[in-house]
């Protein structure tokens, strides 16, 4: 077989791994007297959009999936791939067998998706920065979303929007220890004492920040920002503003030199603004958590929290739903902040 690009060639590779996993399973399970039949993603019916690496399931495919219903036994579906409609092997991003999980859940509207992985539960803090944090046994969507987003590994933050669409719940479960209950995953929650659901840190961000005196009275001018950076295909994150100024947040990975000094050229010249600078470095901590809509006083708690431990805010953001909040700090402090927030919290 011959690869017409490297991208195609490097999603073969990578889906391999998880095809032959799911052959050798069901083979196994066979030899054993347990009926399992393996199936592969073209021939149920799983199409994806022609991004290698990248891909997003096309809206057929659940219709396409029903059909597996219909087979008695065990089915044994590799995660991770599936197929463009011009027949090509594509990928999801990282984390992308959650996804498959996901939309076979949704297609076969199943009572719950349970996503089997190395942990008990989902936790309030990374282990690697808390000894023993505290586990979490009910989340909603959107929390679990935001967490996701930000760093939480437990799943990948595209995995939630096929069951979300129905409503399906997700119990994430311990591989290694299927007598725990883990965590549900749930449309809606019943709030405790605690706002505070969750706290996660990522790293790898810039901040484009512009400033133009009179910007609030300029009509179009976030679509301008926006466009420019779509037509170099980097995607947003936040976009924190004020009268005069606004930043836009970014991943560093999508800022290489090139992209800089074009983007860079096209707002100075083409917006006609006052300054744009680029700064690095940045962390993205949320804290999340459905409760802090209710509860007076978390943003002074989190602010408290961070400025005894002598920890500077970069920038705030806060969405309508309240239920999470935005915090930039230096990478430095990312691991400090999200260990001094959760102090403040739960180890009162």
């Amino acid at each position: 077989m011959s690869y017409t690009s490297a991208e195609k060639f490097i999603d073969c590779m990578k889906a391999a791994g998880e095809d032959n996993a799911a052959r050798l399973i069901a083979y196994y399970m066979n030899s054993q007297g347990i009926p399992a039949r393996y199936m592969n993603p073209k021939e149920a019916g799983l199409f994806l959009s022609d991004e290698y690496g990248n891909a997003r399931v096309l809206p057929q495919s659940f219709k396409n999936l029903t059909k597996l219903k219909d087979i008695e036994g065990i089915i044994i579906f590799p995660g991770f791939f599936g197929y463009s409609l011009s027949g090509e092997v594509v990928t999801f991003p990282r984390g992308g067998s959650d996804i498959t999980g996901s939309i076979l859940a949704a297609a076969l509207e199943v009572d719950v998706y349970e996503n089997f992985t190395d942990v008990d539960s989902v936790f309030v803090a990374s282990p690697k920065l808390i000894k023993n944090p505290k586990a979490i046994s009910e989340l909603t969507y959107r929390e679990m979303r935001e967490l996701s987003y930000a760093g939480f590994s437990v799943l990948h933050e595209e995995t939630l929007e096929p069951v979300y669409q129905r409503g399906i719940p997700v119990n994430i479960r311990n591989t290694n220890n299927p007598a725990s209950p883990g965590t549900m995953i749930t449309p809606t929650r019943k709030l405790n004492d605690c706002p505070v659901a969750g706290i996660a840190g990522d790293k790898g961000f810039c901040s484009i920040n512009i400033h133009k005196y009179m910007m609030n009275r300029e009509i179009g001018f976030g679509r301008k920002v926006l466009q420019i950076l779509e037509e170099d295909c980097i995607p947003f994150e936040h976009m924190p503003s004020g009268i005069d100024d606004i930043s836009i947040i970014v991943r560093e990975k999508y800022m290489n030199d090139d992209k800089k000094s074009r983007i860079m050229e096209r707002i100075a010249k083409e917006l006609r603004v006052d300054s744009v600078v680029i700064e690095y470095g940045l962390a993205l901590i949320m804290v999340v958590g459905e409760g802090m809509i209710s509860t007076v006083g978390v943003m002074s708690r989190i602010t408290k929290a961070l400025a005894n431990n002598k920890i500077n805010i970069r920038m705030i953001n806060q969405g309508s739903s309240e239920v999470s909040i935005m915090l930039g700090v230096n990478e430095a402090d990312a691991d400090n902040a999200v260990i001094s927030i959760y102090n403040e919290f739960f180890n009162q």
